[in-house]
C-alpha cells in the first residue's frame, strides 16, 4: 500500500492527541475517567513509545463528550492544546520546509502519524485556494468535536509557530453554533458558511506562500525521511491483521472483508491470503472485535437482547452461544460478575 493512501486507521499512533484532550479537561475530569473502556491507563500516556489505535481515542472523545456535554466549542477548547512540537517529527519537518505549502505538501502523506483524525489536502483553481479537511472517516456521533477539535487545532499550530495565512472564508459540516465558534480561532467573524457538505479554509492564490523563518532544506529532508521510516516500522510492526483490526474496530458498523480490503488497495484474496499467513482469518478478527465490544456494552445496563442486535445477531440465543463460547459463561452471568 503506498503510504500516500494509508487510511488513518490503519496506523496506530503515538499518545500525543489523546494527553492533549485529558490536559484540556484536566480540571473537568480524571485522566482515569477519560481513558475508561479504552483499555489505557494513565502510565500508557507517560511512555513517549506507547501506541494506540483511532478507536481508543474516539472512546476517549465519547467519554469526554458523554461528561462534559457535546457543546458547541468544546472541540475547539481542547484543539487549543495543541502545539508544533506536539507534532513530533512531523512538526520539525514542517517548520524547516520553505514555506506553508511546502510544509504539508512534505508532511500530509503521514498524516496517519499526527495527532489529528481529520483527512487534510491542498486544491487550487483560479479563484483561490483550499485547504480541505475530509470528515468521512469519523464516526458520525463524534465527528463535529473532532472536525473542531483539528481545524482549530491547526490554527493553534500555526499561531504557535508565528506564522499567519490569511483565510478569507471558512466552510463547514458543523452546525451555524460550531461553525461561529471555530471561525474565531481563524480570525473570521463573517464569511462563515456552516452546514456544508465538507470543510474548506479559503484564501486568494497564494494563501499558502507564506514563508517560514526556520526552513533549512537538508534538515527538512532528514525530517521527512524519519517520518518515512516511522510510517514503515508501524505499518510493518501491526502487520495486516493489525490494521484490519483497526478497521473492524473503527466504526460501530462490521465492514465486510470486501470493503476493507478495498480500503487497503488489496484484491480481497490476498488480503485473505496475508491474513493467513500471519495465522490468522477476518471471520476470527470480526468474532475478536464483537467480544471486545459485548464486553463493554455488558458493562452498561442496555438490554442483552439489544446488544444481541447491536452486535449483529439475528437471535439473542446466538450471541449468548458465541460469548459463552468465548468467555466460558453467558452474557449474565458475565455481566453480574462485572457488577460484583
Amino acid at each position: 500500500m503506498n503510504r500516500f493512501d494509508t487510511p488513518v486507521w490503519a496506523v496506530p499512533r503515538g499518545t500525543e492527541g489523546v494527553r492533549i484532550m485529558t490536559q484540556a479537561v484536566a480540571e473537568s475530569m480524571s485522566v482515569a475517567d477519560c481513558l475508561a473502556g479504552t483499555g489505557l491507563d494513565e502510565s500508557d500516556l507517560a511512555d513517549e513509545d506507547h501506541e494506540i489505535w483511532a478507536h481508543q481515542e474516539f472512546t476517549v472523545v465519547s467519554n469526554i463528550s458523554d461528561r462534559l456535554g457535546d457543546s458547541p466549542g468544546l472541540g475547539v477548547d481542547v484543539g487549543g492544546f495543541s502545539t508544533v512540537g506536539r507534532l513530533g517529527v512531523l512538526g520539525f519537518a514542517f517548520l524547516t520546509s520553505a514555506t506553508v505549502r511546502d510544509g504539508l505538501e512534505r508532511i500530509l502523506p503521514y498524516q496517519a502519524l499526527l495527532p489529528s483524525h481529520v483527512r487534510f489536502s491542498i486544491h487550487s483553481d483560479n479563484n483561490g485556494e483550499y485547504l480541505l479537511a475530509d470528515d468521512c472517516d469519523i464516526p458520525p456521533q463524534i465527528r463535529p468535536f473532532i472536525v473542531e477539535r483539528d481545524l482549530a487545532g491547526l490554527a493553534a499550530v500555526l499561531a504557535g509557530a508565528n506564522v499567519t495565512i490569511a483565510v478569507d472564508w471558512l466552510e463547514t459540516t458543523l452546525d451555524e453554533d460550531r461553525a461561529r465558534r471555530l471561525a474565531t480561532t481563524w480570525s473570521l467573524t463573517t464569511d462563515v458558511r456552516p452546514n456544508q457538505p465538507g470543510n474548506r479554509l479559503v484564501g486568494r492564490p497564494g494563501l499558502l506562500d507564506v514563508r517560514l523563518p526556520q526552513a533549512d532544506p537538508n534538515t527538512a529532508r532528514v525530517a521527512e525521511r524519519q517520518c518515512r521510516q516511522l510510517l514503515e516500522q508501524r505499518l510493518s510492526r501491526v502487520g495486516v491483521a493489525g490494521q484490519v483490526r483497526s478497521r473492524i474496530m473503527h466504526t460501530s458498523r462490521f465492514p465486510s472483508m470486501q470493503e476493507v480490503a478495498g480500503e487497503l488497495h488489496l484484491d480481497p484474496r490476498t488480503l485473505r491470503r496475508k491474513l493467513t499467513a500471519e495465522g490468522s482469518s477476518y471471520r476470527e478478527l470480526v468474532a475478536q472485535a464483537r467480544k471486545i465490544r459485548a464486553e463493554q456494552m455488558l458493562a452498561g445496563n442496555e438490554p442483552i437482547e439489544a446488544i444481541a442486535a447491536r452486535l449483529g445477531y439475528a437471535e439473542t440465543a446466538s450471541f449468548t452461544h458465541a460469548f459463552t463460547r468465548w468467555t466460558g459463561m453467558p452474557p449474565s452471568h458475565f455481566r453480574a460478575r462485572a457488577r460484583g
